[in-house]
């Protein structure tokens, strides 16, 4: 029988080795390639991201977030905003450790070195609110720096020659000046001391400065769109300084001249002026109202002034009989019997001053002129064949120890239990009341209350108003 032979180990087997050989071969190639993708079958963090300008970023770019290698980019597109600009879109592949990213989480695209490649860093946010996976960022969230190149792009053969001339124009300047640069900067030292608290205060969380440059940076976009407007205001500006400028000597000169001892009377004479500007605001608060009603009552005023002008020529022989009446005025006014004459009557008016004040409320508040020129017109308002008659009615007073119509030496004041008599105590009120000044504020005259129990003599106790009966015009 014969003796089956020892079989061979598998790994010494030449055909199985070359085949691992050329299959470990395969996967390193495999892996190499898609290193800058990521390793396969490893879970990522996938964003999108938008940004404006994504020059010299290209597939496979490092994504940083506070300097470490957190993901790469994997793909970029280029598209449009929602307003139709051209921008790029970023497709991140992120390791799952930093998800997920707050919504507040900026993006920007820096460079790698000096000149060359650019990776993406990650500024992350402190917002509750997340980016979720396979979520797309906007592009207000990202930003990209200012490239080398085109940094010294500005430096153009003008630009260059005018660097030259101003470092040689600072060089003329300071020459010869070193002492004094040393007392600027020995000067500078205690500001540079009281800086301090200033720097405290503007790096201060409550000052907000970033708020400021902030704000001032929409400021700025605001004012963008009406840069064209605000170039052509100053365009216009250069004309009209360019016209002031001729008149800027003498004129302007004494003008500016005159300007600080102008001040100094204004603060000066302030004190004085006071109560003429409380009065001012005071007109200008009761001519409010007027000043309301001029948008309807400013084409009635101008139609009027209209016709006025229209119809002036045609009033030219009466204003010139004006002016010959006023001159012939003039001339008597001045003769000194006129003169004499006039202050008489000054001083007439000056001593009726007093009794008219006494005597202006007697018509004014209480009616009483009114009423007794109405009272004698009613007098005689009863027609007969030859006119009007007299209407009165006599007042008999019977005779009456102590009464009104015989003799006495003291007013009747016995009470009359009866109603019916023909006679009782006395009122009587020579001087009532009229609101003039220095009495009760009433009018008494007319407002007595009779009293056949009780006699009265002068005004009535209390104060019985200022109501009087009211007159109409005749109808």
């Amino acid at each position: 029988m014969k003796q089956r032979g020892r079989s061979q180990p598998v790994f010494q087997n030449p055909t199985l080795i070359g085949a691992l050989t050329v299959l470990v071969t395969i996967i390193a190639v495999y892996l190499a390639y898609q290193a800058n993708n990521g390793l396969p079958f490893v879970p990522t963090y996938d964003l999108r991201v938008q940004i404006r300008n994504a020059s010299e970023v290209t597939r496979g770019a490092d994504v940083h977030m506070g300097g470490s290698l957190v993901g790469v980019v994997n793909t970029i597109q280029a598209t449009r905003d929602a307003a139709g600009e051209p921008i790029a879109l970023l497709s991140l592949k992120l390791k799952k450790s930093i998800q997920p990213l707050s919504v507040d989480s900026l993006f920007t695209v820096r460079l790698k070195a000096a000149i060359g490649l650019k990776y993406l860093a990650i500024i992350p946010g402190t917002s509750k609110q997340v980016w979720q996976d396979g979520a797309t960022v906007p592009v207000t969230q990202s930003s990209a720096t200012v490239d080398l190149d085109q940094v010294l792009s500005m430096f153009d053969p003008p630009t260059r020659v005018g660097v030259a001339a101003t470092t040689i124009g600072f060089s003329n300047a300071l020459a010869g000046r070193g002492g004094d640069i040393n007392d600027a900067i020995s000067a500078f030292v205690p500001l540079f001391k009281d800086l301090g608290p200033v720097a405290r205060n503007l790096s201060a969380r409550t000052t907000d400065l970033g708020g400021f440059f902030r704000g001032l940076g929409s400021f700025a976009g605001a004012v963008a769109p009406v840069s064209q407007a605000q170039a052509n205001l100053y365009g216009n500006l250069d004309t009209t300084f360019r016209s002031l400028a001729t008149v800027a000597v003498p004129y302007l000169q004494d003008w500016i001249t005159q300007t600080p001892p102008t001040f100094s009377a204004v603060i000066s004479d302030s004190p004085r002026l006071q109560s003429f500007l409380t009065d001012t605001a005071g007109l200008f608060a009761e001519l409010r109202p007027g000043f309301a009603t001029l948008p309807a009552s400013a084409p009635v005023l101008a139609d009027a002034f209209a016709e006025g002008a229209r119809n002036l020529p045609g009033t030219i022989a009466l204003d010139q009989q004006t002016l010959s009446l006023s001159e012939h005025l003039a001339a008597y006014g001045a003769k000194p019997v006129v003169q004499q004459g006039l202050s008489r009557l000054t001083l007439t008016a000056s001593d009726l001053r007093s009794p008219l004040q006494f005597l202006t409320p007697v018509q004014s508040s209480c009616n009483y002129v009114t009423l007794v020129l109405r009272n004698i017109a009613s007098t005689l308002s009863d027609p007969v064949a030859t006119g009007t008659t007299l209407r009165f009615v006599i007042v008999a007073i019977d005779d009456v120890l102590g009464g009104e119509s015989v003799p006495s030496h003291q007013v009747y004041t016995t009470p009359q239990p009866d109603p019916n008599a023909a006679h009782g105590p006395l009122h009587a009120n020579p001087y009532p009341n009229t609101n003039s000044p220095g009495q009760t504020p009433e009018c008494a005259a007319g407002n007595e209350k009779y009293s056949p129990s009780q006699f009265l003599i002068g005004n009535p106790p209390g104060n019985v108003g200022l109501q009087t009966e009211h007159t109409t015009a005749p109808g």
